[in-house]
């Protein structure tokens, strides 16, 4: 019986060494003198196809800069919109906004956006549509989701300046 229990023992010291070694064997030592070789660059291309908008905000308001913010990030998660440089074909936004009432400006702010098309920032641009409107600090998403989706009904009815 001890020698059986002997003979396992040994076994499993056989065993457990020969993995060792092997373990020993497959780990790599990086070479610390030679330079590692730069990634290779990726450029990003702008796959996102959609309507090239510009927004422009104009006020002095917290409220319509909010506003004008919310309409920005909503255009910049849409796969239908595409953020565009002020180089390029885009329906341009303007929102021009002013506080409500001048004492207590985090009541709501006065806003118009006017919708226009330009070829560049250099051209003169055609008008397309205009909107007024009164935002408070809780509807400002649901003013910018409106004027997102006035924007997408205003961007198909006038396609045919992006061809």
């Amino acid at each position: 019986m001890k020698k059986s229990l002997g003979f396992i023992l040994v076994l499993i010291c056989i065993l457990s060494l020969g993995s060792f070694a092997a373990a020993e064997e497959t780990k790599a030592v990086p070479n610390v003198k030679a330079k590692p070789t730069p990634a290779e660059k990726v450029e990003q291309a702008d796959d996102k196809s959609g309507v090239p908008v510009i927004v422009v905000h104009s006020g002095d308001d917290v409220l319509g800069g909010t506003l004008a913010l919310k309409l920005k990030e909503n255009f910049r998660k849409s796969v239908l919109f595409n953020l565009a440089g002020n180089n390029s074909k885009a329906v341009r936004v303007r929102i021009e906004s002013r506080s409500e009432f001048k004492d207590r400006p985090e009541i709501g702010s006065v806003y118009s956006v006017v919708w226009t098309f330009a070829e560049s920032e250099d051209v003169v641009p055609f008008y397309l549509k205009q909107e007024l409107g009164i935002s408070t600090s809780r509807s400002v998403e649901t003013d910018a989701s409106g004027l997102m989706n006035e924007t997408d009904k205003i961007a198909s009815e006038y396609k045919y300046l992006f061809e």
